[in-house]
């Protein structure tokens, strides 16, 4: 059984698992929402169960919110909120199925909260970087950004302090205090990028396997980059972010492509822009990785799957991010140094200011050796393949 935070930046890097496990002789039931079955349209083997429709809506108005994504502990109030409305259809679905082995994405709380309800085996699959206790010992903006955020989120650390005393006393001491969530706590814990590229990587324990990148595509780089791409995924907008960015970039000799994500609350002054500044409302995995790889930078929001697919193509990155976790993301490639993060909502986000960064990140010669670099370990990483014979030979599964 695998439990997944049914957000396209989550389900997107399990697919490559799910496929490798359907191919094995293992029945898999997985969790997510209806609009992203299609995604699994290639496999045989995969159960796919839909979270209810009262969780859909609830989740798509707590998205919506803007004020819930700027600050971590915001975020994890909605992470302990949503467990509370999901916790009794998913107890009810662990204790029909009695799954051998319950997957749990490691911010779907109440998956791991009925697998140690029930004494089920889990095991965790994290879908970005760790974010526990060594990850803070190696990057002390990521420390400091949670100190920050603390100081300013008080009433949501008092709502997710409540909602963690009403299910403890409903289901006992099985439920993830915020400190917890992403402790890998001696289980078998899959991560999907380069041991080499995570903060800290060298120092994690065995049962932290660093699988490489959940997409990986080993053909020739190409030699010729005359984009730049601009996109902010699926769930950020902003209304003046676009014509900043165009306005930015479009005299700099280079294609300009601008994907809104599927987002229609993006807006750009379409009026005078030139021929060579493409708009598209959504791309296909597909069509935006075809963009991503003939692009000499990328002006992103920090998703993890942006970052990883960057540096798979060797592209540059200037990260602008839409709420807590990209900003996080967005210090740690610029500590790797594969970019430069540059906030958004600050009175610094100007044309000029981000020309000059455009230039200065896309001539930056250790920028390029950087990526080469961490693209190697990519690479060089084990894969689903070898991590799902090493859940076998921990679980006897099949």
């Amino acid at each position: 059984m695998f439990i997944s935070l049914p957000v396209s930046g989550h389900v997107n890097p399990q697919l490559n698992l799910c496929k490798e496990l359907s191919q094995r002789d293992v029945t898999l039931i997985y969790y997510t929402f209806e609009q992203y079955f299609h995604k699994f349209d290639s496999m045989d083997g995969v159960d796919l169960r839909k979270y209810p429709d009262e969780f859909y809506h609830y989740y798509n108005k707590l998205a919506a919110d803007e004020k819930l994504q700027s600050q971590f502990m915001n975020l994890l109030y909605v992470f302990y909120t949503f467990t509370e409305k999901l916790l009794p259809f998913m107890m009810k679905e662990v204790e029909r199925e009695k799954p051998d082995l319950i997957i749990c994405d490691t911010l779907a709380i109440w998956g791991k909260i009925a697998a140690r309800y029930f004494h089920i085996p889990y095991v965790y699959f994290v879908s970005s970087f760790m974010g526990d206790k060594i990850m803070m010992k190696e990057t002390p903006a990521f420390t400091l950004s949670l100190v920050k955020s603390a100081a300013v989120s008080i009433p949501y650390i008092m709502k997710f302090n409540s909602i963690i005393k009403r299910l403890e006393k409903q289901y006992g001491k099985v439920v993830d205090k915020p400190w917890s969530i992403m402790e890998p706590e001696g289980k078998f814990t899959m991560v999907v990028t380069s041991r080499e590229f995570h903060p800290g990587g060298n120092k994690y324990p065995p049962n932290v396997k660093f699988v490489g990148p959940a997409f990986v595509d080993r053909e020739t780089l190409t030699e010729k980059k005359d984009t730049i791409f601009i996109s902010l995924g699926t769930i950020c907008f902003s209304h003046t972010y676009w014509d900043i960015c165009i306005d930015a970039s479009k005299d700099l000799g280079y294609q300009v492509v601008v994907s809104f994500g599927g987002n229609r609350n993006n807006k750009v002054n379409e009026v005078n822009l030139p021929d060579h500044v493409t708009i598209y409302e959504n791309l296909s995995l597909e069509e935006y990785r075809n963009v991503l790889k003939r692009s000499v930078l990328f002006i992103s929001h920090g998703g993890f799957n942006s970052i990883t697919d960057s540096i798979l193509y060797e592209t540059p990155l200037i990260i602008c991010p839409g709420h807590a976790e990209q900003a996080s993301n967005g210090r740690v490639v610029e500590a790797d140094g594969c970019g430069r993060l540059f906030m958004a909502n600050t009175k610094e986000f100007q044309k000029e200011n981000l020309k000059a960064l455009i230039l200065q990140v896309i001539n930056d010669k250790n920028v390029k050796k950087n990526l080469s670099r961490y693209r190697r370990s990519f690479l060089e990483s084990p894969g689903f393949k070898k991590v799902v014979d090493e859940l076998n030979e921990e679980f006897q599964l099949f």
